[in-house]
């Protein structure tokens, strides 16, 4: 049987919508997830399932106990309380609802020891599980000269270097010292979980991914593979290694 993957979604309040909504009826709030993370999951053997933002502990349980893997994928900032700090200027959009959700579904997750993959916003909400912080804006609390929202290019597009760590699960799967990323983010990790080893850092010296020091069936990455995959393959190595894992995990209980 194909391992079934939980996919964090998008809470779309209905004041986001607007007054001339292209999708459902005034009042109503959405769903949503892009095709890029089920499309990734499909290919490589899994069936995804998107998790609805739905903050009731029952409910959480009730996924945690059907799904072999959870994906975390990108969206939009975590609220700074949930790493002791206050608000600072550049700190972006906030789904509340999400923050918290996921976060109890992810400790329900490493409680169960099932794998967990970290995309993005997913990436920097495994290291505030851990303990870590972030850096709440580059371009106001950061020096560099890397561009990390590439925006104005193709979302599969290049458009800086990671350098991978040597011994470590970037190395295993991609089998090379460094591989060129796209990059859709402003914020950045700064302290780093303390349970996490960062096995990934781009040239500018940002940690790109993490995995736990003793569960490397938890681990994340701060780029979007889902998206580059059908024009780099070598980025579905990570989803390979995803599903690997969970069939390894599956066989040990």
């Amino acid at each position: 049987m194909r391992p079934l993957i939980g996919v964090t979604s998008y809470f779309v309040d209905s004041s986001e919508m607007g007054i001339e909504r292209t999708r459902g009826l005034k009042g109503q709030d959405m769903l949503m997830s892009t095709m890029d993370y089920s499309r990734s999951i499909e290919k490589v053997g899994a069936i995804p399932v998107n998790i609805p933002v739905i903050l009731s502990d029952e409910y959480i349980d009730g996924i945690i106990s059907k799904i072999d893997g959870l994906v975390l994928t990108g969206g939009g900032d975590i609220h700074p309380k949930f790493y002791n700090q206050s608000v600072k200027v550049g700190f972006g959009s906030n789904e509340k609802y999400r923050d918290e959700f996921e976060m109890k579904l992810l400790d329900k997750a490493i409680e169960k020891d099932i794998p967990v993959m970290g995309i993005c916003r997913g990436f920097q909400l495994l290291n505030i599980y851990f303990g870590g912080t972030l850096i709440q804006d580059i371009s106001k609390y950061h020096n560099t000269y890397i561009e990390h929202t590439g925006l104005k290019l193709p979302k599969y597009e290049k458009i800086h270097k990671v350098h991978l760590v040597m011994d470590s699960i970037m190395k295993d799967i991609f089998r090379e010292e460094m591989i060129g990323v796209n990059s859709f983010h402003h914020q950045i990790i700064d302290k780093v979980g303390d349970e996490l080893d960062v096995i990934a850092t781009s040239e500018d010296g940002i940690a790109e991914a993490i995995v736990h020091k003793e569960m490397k069936h938890v681990f994340a990455v701060q780029w979007h593979p889902e998206m580059m995959a059908e024009v780099h393959a070598e980025q579905y190595g990570l989803f390979w290694y995803f599903i690997e894992k969970i069939n390894a995990n599956k066989k040990s209980t």
